[in-house]
């Protein structure tokens, strides 16, 4: 994790939300892995990148912080 905060747009883990011009969504398997659509769905859509962020307990999988956040390449 880096030092500073990370931004969602930045992550390789990020995408642009079909319906929304300004939502990202969260595909990383580990934030998702209890959500039965994103398993189940054909489509990759994931859990909103901000719900994810406004996590700021210690046990967020991703959280505030950007635990899983990892660069684009």
């Amino acid at each position: 994790m880096a030092s500073k905060p990370v931004l969602c747009r930045d992550c390789k883990w990020s995408r642009e939300d079909t319906t929304s011009s300004w939502t990202l969504s969260c595909t990383h398997p580990e934030v998702n892995s209890t959500d039965p659509w994103f398993l189940g769905s054909k489509v990759r859509i994931g859990s909103d990148c901000k719900d994810e962020r406004e996590q700021k307990w210690w046990w967020a999988i991703c959280g505030m912080k950007g635990r899983l956040w990892e660069p684009k390449s």
